[in-house]
Order: structure tokens, then C-alpha cells, then sequence
């Protein structure tokens, strides 16, 4: 083990503080207006771990709750709600509980409206109203687990990879602590995406393990371009790793290695499927197909919002190259992700000329680090910036 300390199992212990902190927080700063605080995500699963440290729980995830608030009430800025979240953190903390919080405060309607994705799937199955209205994830529309979609599964591997980058880019120790969570949740999502696409996902890790294990010897399985019978293994020790950590898993010390490239080559081959199982064209041609065929109206939408979100007048030097890649058919999130499919190819070193082929990554950003950046590390911290400012808090 590293010197941060034995991973653990979230206990219920830790239900009480997170539960009466995130509470506190939030009728303090939005009194009457507020109608529910609803906690979702892992912790909300009883699937979170933790570190012990000098006296306090670090938790390895992030606390995520829906903050809904009256429909008369006016929802808060950005800047407003970032600050809530640094006081709900800091409440935490002099309850010793580190963790990072993450809420979106919203009216019912957002429930309403949310669609049939793994997010609003797992939020209705899973979500703990931990204040106000008992019913309010009611509000959710049901569907079923076949409702949801090839293209969902793909984005939320899209994520993960991005979110595995950010930390493998700068990593200095292939085994950290850091590192090995990341690569842990990529394998574990890797897996529910492939059950998505086979019908099969559910809510929660132990119960898709088990859908797993049924998959793995249909003949759906045996056509994926990984080997079943390699991946099932280690979708194994993952579930383990992340529900019971007081279990040593040795995951082996390429093990993030194996798990990026397997989980791209599912990236790859997902979205062939969703382009009809069309595997003579590029990563880039089937991207921008795709995007084409879901019409005009939603590629304006997605750069319009990072219009609004870096600002009409600031952003209006980006203009001309957003313009560009509007019409060549790609939304922002769609260019970071094909962004981050060509940094990793530049850096196993399958496209020839690295220095080209990071020039070809920046390229795509919607915002370009300009000169100074130019390492595979420097491009990589930049291509995360650009996800986490332009397609984390949309759906876009």
C-alpha cells in the first residue's frame, strides 16, 4: 500500500456527517427556497471509498447531490453555487470528512425534462433525499434499462477516459493511489457501457457484475474486439477493489495500461456501431457523420453554450475557428473527444510525427493553450480544461 493509508469501504459512520453537513449548507444558504436536497452518485449507492488519514475520512469520490429548489425562487449564479459548495465542503471538513462537492441546484422541472439516460436512470433508482419532499424523484420519468442509448454508454466511457487522462498525463508513479482509482472506475464503466449496448445495465456495481458475468458467454461477447475472458477477470477485482477494499486486489502493475487501451478500443468499436457497424472510415469521418445526422439545430446548440459560457464579447476571437468546425460537423464535446482519441494515439505512437499529431490535437480544442504548450503532458492538462469547461455541466 502507498503511504496515504489503507483504502476502505465507505461505513455507515460516514452516512451521518455527509448527510447533516450537506443539509446544514444548504438551508443556511437558501433558507425557505429550498424544496429537497437529494444525494446521488456512489455515495448515494453505499459504493464510495475512503482513505484514513491523521484522523480523517478522505473520500476518493466526489459527494454529488441535486439541490432543488421551489419553482418561485430564482436559481443561484454559478459563482453563488460554487460557493455553497466550498462552505458544504468546509462543514465537512471541521467534521472530518475531506471530499470534494459537487451540486446542481435546479427546479422540479429539470427532473421532468431529464431524459432516458444512465445518470437519470440511476438517479431515480438510487437517489437519497436527504431533506424535503420524500416524492420529489417521482418527478423523474420511468423507462427502462433498454431505453437507453448506444450513444449515452459512449459518452460516459468518452468521460472517463478524459477524466483517466487528466490524471495518467502527470502521473509519476504508475501505481499511485490517484492513478489506481481512476483506472479502477474506467474499467468499471468500461463494463457498463458494453451492458448498455447489450441491454442489460442495472444500478449499482455488485448488481452489474453480475450482468456482466451473463454477458461474458452470450455470443454478443465473443464479437467485442477485447477478450472476455481476459476483461471479466478484472471486472471482477475492480468490483472488489471499489466495495471492498479492506481486500488487498493485486491489479497488477500495468494495469492501467491494459485498461486504457481496451477501453479505447471499445470506444472505437462503439462508435462504429452507432454508424451502423461501418468500420472502413476514420474516428473523425464517423464522428462528424454522426453529428450531421442529429441535425443543424443541435451542433449550433452546443457552441452556443460555450459562447455563453466563456462569454459573448470574450470568446468572440474564437469565433472564426468554432465557425469552422461547426460546419464541418462537429460540436465542442465531440472535438474534445476526438481530441483525446488522437492524444492517445500520438502517445502509444500510432500516428507517426508526434510533435504533428499533438499540433493536430490542439487543433481541435475549442481553446488552444497557444505556444507554450507543446509536451504530451501540457497538451493533455489543456485538452481536460477544455472538457471540464465545455462539456462537463452540459449535455450538449
Amino acid at each position: 500500500m502507498s503511504d496515504m493509508g489503507q483504502i476502505e469501504y465507505t461505513p455507515a459512520a460516514l452516512a451521518f456527517p455527509i448527510e447533516a453537513g450537506l443539509v446544514q449548507a444548504c438551508r443556511e444558504a437558501l433558507g425557505a427556497t429550498l424544496r429537497a436536497v437529494v444525494l446521488t452518485g456512489s455515495l448515494a449507492r453505499n459504493e464510495g471509498s475512503y482513505i484514513r488519514k491523521e484522523g480523517q475520512a478522505i473520500l476518493l469520490s466526489d459527494v454529488e447531490a441535486i439541490v432543488v429548489l421551489h419553482d418561485d425562487a430564482p436559481l443561484p449564479s454559478r459563482e453563488a453555487t460554487k460557493l455553497l459548495c466550498n462552505t458544504a465542503e468546509q462543514i465537512l471538513a471541521a467534521r472530518s470528512v475531506r471530499v470534494d462537492v459537487s451540486l446542481s441546484l435546479v427546479h422540479a422541472a429539470y427532473l421532468r425534462q431529464l431524459p432516458p439516460h444512465i445518470y437519470s436512470y440511476e438517479l431515480r433508482a438510487c437517489g437519497v433525499v436527504l431533506f424535503g419532499d420524500p416524492a420529489i424523484l417521482e418527478q423523474i420519468p420511468s423507462f427502462a434499462a433498454s431505453d437507453l442509448s448506444a450513444e449515452d454508454a459512449w459518452r460516459m466511457l468518452s468521460n472517463r477516459l478524459i477524466e483517466q487522462m487528466e490524471v495518467a498525463a502527470t502521473a509519476k508513479d504508475c501505481n499511485s493511489d490517484a492513478l489506481r482509482y481512476r483506472s479502477i472506475k474506467l474499467c468499471l464503466d468500461l463494463a457498463s457501457s458494453l451492458l448498455v449496448l447489450s441491454g442489460r445495465f442495472e444500478a449499482g456495481y455488485r448488481a452489474r457484475l453480475h450482468r456482466m458475468e451473463e454477458f461474458a458467454v452470450t455470443p454478443s461477447a465473443k464479437q467485442l474486439p477485447i477478450s472476455m475472458e481476459e476483461f471479466l477477470p478484472l471486472v471482477r477485482m475492480c468490483t472488489a477493489a471499489k466495495l471492498q477494499p479492506e481486500t488487498v486486489v493485486d491489479l497488477g502493475t500495468n494495469f492501467a495500461e491494459r485498461v486504457t487501451g481496451w477501453a479505447w478500443q471499445i470506444w472505437l468499436w462503439e462508435l462504429e456501431q452507432m454508424n451502423g457497424g461501418d468500420t472502413r472510415t476514420t474516428a473523425r469521418a464517423m464522428i462528424r457523420g454522426f453529428d450531421r445526422k442529429q441535425g443543424a439545430a443541435r451542433l449550433l446548440r452546443g457552441w452556443l453554450y460555450a459562447a455563453r459560457r466563456s462569454g459573448w464579447v470574450s470568446s468572440a476571437r474564437f469565433w472564426p475557428k468554432w465557425s469552422s468546425q461547426l460546419v464541418s460537423g462537429l460540436t465542442p464535446r465531440h472535438a474534445i473527444y476526438l481530441a483525446a482519441y488522437c492524444w492517445h494515439e500520438a502517445r502509444i505512437g500510432e500516428s507517426g510525427d508526434a510533435a504533428n499529431a499533438l499540433a493536430s490535437v490542439r487543433r481541435l480544442l475549442p481553446v488552444d493553450g497557444g505556444a507554450q504548450v507543446v509536451t504530451a503532458s501540457e497538451v493533455a492538462e489543456q485538452l481536460v480544461w477544455n472538457y471540464k469547461q465545455f462539456a462537463m455541466e452540459t449535455r450538449s
